[in-house]
């Protein structure tokens, strides 16, 4: 069980004392990016080409903690080697076992997998060293990519521990702001690492902090009656592109991003790594503008297939996302898509709510046991745009059973079905686990391939 907002706000401000906070982009060195933006920065990672093997970078993580005895990291870095893996795919009798190798034994091919191989993200946990002037230190190679990482003072962790766990005060939360956090409080931190093509690394730069304009995050509370935690209101976070204009004529699409379960509306804009995403994708071209709404999806009443929350974003969340925001009020200019319970969320609004969306991303889910399709439900499913993504060896491809009741088929047999309804579906499954490493890559699969495009099947006839 992670730590409420509050203590979690308490727990940094106790560790790092009298220490500035001062915001960091996402990835950058903490030193540059301070003197990029003109800040104070506390202790913070520092990422340093070495141009050495294994991967040709290397980060420095500090946390100033003077009166511990104990520092300890935790980081999301095992790494599997598929093309050594006995079988690829986690199936219904075989569970892809995963080598959980560490950054020093990398490889190129070589990905982010929790070890052993779970729906829960176990990564390594280290102990750091203190220096003579109470900075606890660690230092690793990383290949390319965004990473999430959290610190343990004097405790006892290991690698399934999340209680205590806090984030890097030098490194904190877009939603932080000279040490105070406006909406939740995360208890991790993430750092962008570039790629060294000399070490054939994957190109990871579209994770990393863009060149040109930036998008903005917003933190909203609005009013939720029915909602039970909190009482009668909830959260969203909300991103605008960069450039987004109040008053232009065309209004903008709008895609909905569901979290995972565990997480909430922070979830995607932290460790999802949502902004720097969309500026680098939008700023390339590969994308039109558009506005992202992450909503809470967690402190409803108890509702058969989450039916409270997809009535709550129907009637209460896209009315207040359409009176503050310039965005499209066509369902054909909304997207919908999620991971893992956020994956659910999308099942369930495809199935029973077709007509509110035009496109539908299905992340690491499938469809619920008996399922059918009828005819009037594969005319409208025929009206969207599905897309349905995994990992490899997420161990929730053969499905997914909660406290011994069946949520879901897994996301092959949605493939299967959907397409044996009739359903064309856009599909994408790439190396990795049930983790973000593979979700930031569905994200940007669905975005350029699926989301807001024309559809890809074709209703003319050919000829005979």
């Amino acid at each position: 069980m992670s730590l409420t907002r509050r203590e979690v706000a308490r727990a940094v401000a106790a560790t790092v004392g009298g220490a500035t906070l001062a915001g960091t982009a996402l990835g950058a060195p903490a030193d540059a990016a301070a003197a990029q933006n003109g800040t104070a920065t506390a202790y913070g990672p520092r990422v340093r080409h070495t141009g050495k093997g294994p991967t040709g970078y290397e980060v420095t993580f500090r946390f100033h903690a003077p009166g511990a005895k104990r520092v300890q990291l935790k980081g999301e870095w095992y790494f599997e080697r598929p093309g050594e893996l006995t079988e690829r795919l986690t199936g219904p009798d075989h569970l892809v076992e995963t080598q959980g190798l560490l950054p020093r034994q990398w490889k190129p091919g070589d990905v982010p997998a929790s070890h052993p191989n779970s729906t829960s993200p176990i990564w390594p946990v280290v102990d750091m060293t203190k220096g003579p002037d109470g900075v606890w230190t660690y230092t690793t190679p990383l290949p390319g990519g965004v990473y999430t990482y959290g610190f343990f003072v004097d405790s006892d962790a290991d690698d399934t521990t999340t209680t205590g766990q806090l984030p890097d005060p030098g490194n904190p939360a877009w939603n932080v702001t000279d040490g105070v956090v406006h909406g939740r409080a995360v208890d991790r931190s993430q750092i962008y690492v570039p790629s060294d093509p000399h070490f054939h690394a994957v190109d990871r730069s579209w994770q990393g902090p863009a060149n040109g304009p930036r998008g903005k995050l917003r933190y909203v509370i609005y009013a939720s009656p029915g909602h039970v935690t909190p009482a009668d209101e909830n959260y969203l976070v909300v991103y605008t592109p960069p450039g987004y204009d109040p008053h232009r004529a065309k209004p903008y699409p709008t895609l909905y991003l569901s979290h995972g379960g565990g997480e909430d509306e922070m979830g995607w804009s932290t460790q999802g790594d949502l902004a720097n995403i969309m500026d680098n994708l939008i700023g390339q071209g590969e994308i039109a503008p558009m506005v992202v709404v992450m909503p809470n999806a967690t402190g409803y009443a108890s509702s058969t297939q989450e039916l409270a929350h997809r009535t709550d974003l129907i009637e209460r969340v896209f009315p207040w996302v359409e009176e503050h925001y310039n965005v499209s009020t066509s369902a054909s200019d909304r997207a919908y898509t999620g991971l893992s319970a956020g994956g659910m969320r999308t099942v369930y609004l495809l199935l029973d709510n077709t007509e509110q969306f035009g496109y539908y991303g299905v992340m690491s889910a499938g469809l619920p046991p008996g399922t059918t399709f009828g005819a009037a439900r594969v005319a409208a499913l025929k009206e969207v745009s599905v897309y349905v993504g995994c990992g490899w060896q997420d161990p929730i491809n053969p499905g997914f059973t909660l406290n011994g009741t069946a949520l879901h088929r897994g996301p092959f047999r949605a493939v299967r079905d959907l397409t044996a309804a009739g359903v064309h579906v856009q599909s994408d499954f790439v190396d990795g686990g049930h983790e973000w490493h593979v979700w930031r890559i569905l994200l940007k699969d669905f975005l350029t391939r699926v989301a807001f495009l024309p559809p890809t099947t074709a209703s003319a006839a050919w000829g005979t």
